[in-house]
């Protein structure tokens, strides 16, 4: 149920979505319908085997950059990524196409189930990246934008296998 509305509502800002048990095959699918030359990825060992984990100004060659989100709201299509447990911020907001990768069960309904869920803990993490869509400004005759600020498209993958 959450992992569909969060699909649905991801999609109604444009991003991308795709339900899957085959996490592999997702991201494999993705990257090569991108034409990815140079693909980023946050420090998490299950994501060494798409990519580099990137240094310094380097991140700024990368064409994807790949990330886990440690939770989504479902109704507004907002990936929660948690900087104390995985180094993701650059990777998940420089290159100009982001993949986020998401367990079913880590949906949550609300943003108020994930504000709970992210104070439960001894500590708050030092720095919560909230996603919804691409990036997206207006300016004041409110023309917008995509990909001013961050990654002109957002591609999530919900591993339902979890």
């Amino acid at each position: 149920m959450n992992s569909q509305l969060f699909k649905e509502n991801l999609e109604s800002v444009e991003g991308h979505c795709v339900i899957t048990t085959d996490v592999t095959d997702a991201l494999r699918r993705i990257i090569t319908d991108l034409r990815a030359q140079r693909v980023a990825v946050s420090d998490a060992p299950e994501l060494a085997e798409f990519g580099v984990v990137p240094s310094g100004t380097e991140i700024f060659d990368f064409d994807v950059g790949i990330t886990n989100a440690q939770a989504a709201i479902a109704e507004t299509g907002t990936l929660v990524l948690d900087s104390s447990c995985e180094r993701n911020r650059l990777v998940s907001v420089v290159p100009p196409v982001h993949i986020a990768i998401v367990a079913a069960s880590r949906i949550y309904a609300t943003l108020a189930d994930v504000l709970a869920l992210l104070q439960s803990g001894k500590e708050v993490s030092p720095a919560i990246t909230f996603i919804t869509g691409p990036s997206r400004t207006a300016d004041i005759e409110l023309t917008l934008t995509i990909g001013v600020h961050g990654p002109k498209e957002l591609h999530v993958i919900i591993d339902e296998s979890t």
